[in-house]
């Protein structure tokens, strides 16, 4: 198979995407979960809307886009975990690690190696890019929540304690975007006892 066709290929193999369902509901309407190709739309936007609440120097946003699209392509074979689920980090990674191999192996060599090392980066959160990027991540699923009058936080049953420790991204990269409008929600839950105290 020649370049452009492996290419293709990989593009028709990602429209799964459209198919991978969060736990997430579309605003509020129970009966829609949200699939991974509408977070990723939406983290995007975040991250282009909000870039300047960011203490974080020196972004390349063109690499964080990349990021952002591509971050959950290996949930095509490895499926979504939920964030407030009682999970093995190390199995989720493992079985996400096959998945990146097989799912960026389609494309030509060069560029396969590019997307899977810029899906490493993002998951290993240790660059300038990726924890931009994780900021996004968490506060479009944060979004979610408020917009479904907390949906996945009485899912799980939610503690002060874990919403907090899922947050923390935006808390240590964002603190104005955490105090102005992440706090104050979480707050705002607690009193309605959807967020528990721990």
């Amino acid at each position: 198979m020649n370049k452009l066709h492996k290419q293709v290929e990989f593009l028709f193999e990602i429209d799964k995407l459209k198919g991978i369902l969060r736990q997430s509901v579309v605003l509020g309407d129970t009966n829609r979960r949200e699939n991974d190709a509408e977070h990723s739309w939406h983290m995007a936007m975040c991250a282009i809307v909000l870039k300047e609440y960011v203490d974080i120097d020196n972004i390349d946003m063109e690499k964080v886009i990349k990021m952002i699209l591509i971050h959950d392509l290996v949930e095509i074979y490895s499926d979504d975990t939920p964030a407030f689920s009682d999970f093995s980090k190390e199995d989720k990674f493992n079985k996400e690690l096959i998945a990146g191999e097989k799912i960026f192996g389609m494309l030509p060599e060069e560029q396969g190696k590019e997307f899977f090392d810029i899906w490493l980066e993002f998951e290993k959160m240790e660059t300038n890019n990726s924890k931009f990027a994780n900021v996004f991540d968490r506060f479009q699923g944060f979004m979610q929540n408020l917009t479904s009058d907390g949906h996945t936080w009485k899912k799980w049953n939610v503690h002060e304690s874990m919403v907090v420790k899922r947050l923390e991204p935006i808390l240590k990269y964002a603190p104005k975007l955490y105090s102005e409008i992440v706090r104050p929600a979480i707050d705002e839950y607690m009193k309605k006892g959807i967020i528990h105290k721990d």
